[in-house]
């Protein structure tokens, strides 16, 4: 546990120092970019030890929670509240879209319905925490629920260091448009906020990462909603299921993401014309500091657990699928953005 610890906190100390030592006004290198990048070199040279996994997911679980809960602190109500109706009909549109194509092709490939559901509600809905509650309920095996994951991680991980860079080109500079893409079209929690951060360290935009956290967050609750829906399609009565799944994989750090925005706001208001402004001021810059410190931790723990050799078994249909999936919500996201927006 120890040694796992170093290894996630040498792996972010080094990106901070190539960060800096590399960047410059002409080219500009994200520590969260380096972070993922150096992390997946590092574990697929070198083992880790077998209690490695336990750090991983508390990390992943925890810590990442804890720094986009704080990612709130950054933006007033009024900017949720817009980001998130700009976006409600195309998070929608998605959703539907994902589930009739998979279906389709699914049918032409003769892939199993609950392989399908399972990359749909991983691509549509928030990667592979869904996948794993759907999983539960639908009662998938656990080859099916292994490529699911693995299709849903290997395009996530495609997303997160290419789709910032497009982001930027695609939308001529627009931060928070850039910010919907890249809330709308990336698979996983942890991978948008990876991508944000890229992002918003790249091209000086603190909006975009606001933006794609706000919209991510609104996808994510929308296990709510599938859940019961799938779990009454696939014929399981057992509410107990149910209950439990939402229970359990319901993000429950959007009510702290919420909250923290609403402080922001609420801060703003009382603060703004007293002596107490600049003390407020400062607060919220440290909070915004210890969120990116606590999301670039949590980048190295996540490439650390991608290991190339596990995609080896996926098998070149459910691969395809997954990029067809991911090509959708990347394509239709971007249709929208340009012309609803």
């Amino acid at each position: 546990m120890i040694y796992s610890l170093s290894l996630i906190f040498g792996i972010f100390c080094i990106s901070i120092i190539l960060n800096n030592f590399l960047s410059n006004d002409n080219f500009i290198i994200s520590p969260a970019f380096l972070c993922i990048l150096i992390a997946i070199i590092y574990t697929n040279l070198f083992s880790l030890p077998k209690n490695n996994q336990v750090v991983l997911n508390f990390v992943i679980n925890k810590i990442l929670r804890v720094g986009i809960a704080l990612i709130g602190i950054g933006l007033s109500f009024d900017q949720l509240l817009q980001y998130g109706l700009n976006s409600l009909m195309l998070i929608l549109f998605n959703i539907i879209l994902v589930f009739i194509i998979l279906i389709l092709i699914g049918k032409a490939f003769n892939l199993s319905k609950k392989l399908l559901v399972l990359i749909s509600m991983g691509t549509a809905i928030c990667g592979v925490t869904a996948v794993i509650a759907t999983a539960t309920i639908i009662k998938s095996d656990k080859n099916e629920t292994g490529y699911a994951v693995g299709v849903v991680t290997l395009f996530g991980l495609f997303a997160v260091l290419c789709y910032p860079y497009l982001a930027n080109y695609l939308f001529n500079d627009n931060n928070v448009q850039a910010g919907i893409f890249l809330g709308t079209s990336i698979h996983d929690t942890a991978q948008v906020s990876a991508a944000g951060l890229i992002y918003k360290e790249t091209f000086s935009a603190n909006e975009t990462l606001n933006s794609s956290m706000t919209i991510k967050l609104l996808r994510n609750s929308f296990l709510i909603i599938m859940i019961p829906i799938l779990a009454y399609y696939f014929n399981d009565s057992k509410s107990k299921n149910i209950k439990s799944s939402l229970k359990r994989f319901f993000p429950l750090f959007v009510l702290g993401f919420i909250t923290l925005s609403i402080i922001r706001t609420l801060g703003d208001f009382y603060f703004i014309e007293t002596i107490f402004y600049e003390r407020w001021s400062n607060l919220v810059l440290m909070l915004k500091q210890i969120s990116k410190y606590l999301i670039l931790l949590s980048m190295v723990a996540l490439g650390l657990q991608i290991k190339f050799s596990n995609f080896k078994q996926l098998g070149l249909k459910p691969l395809l699928i997954g990029f067809i999936a991911a090509l959708s919500v990347g394509v239709s996201s971007f249709i929208f953005l340009n012309f609803n927006i």
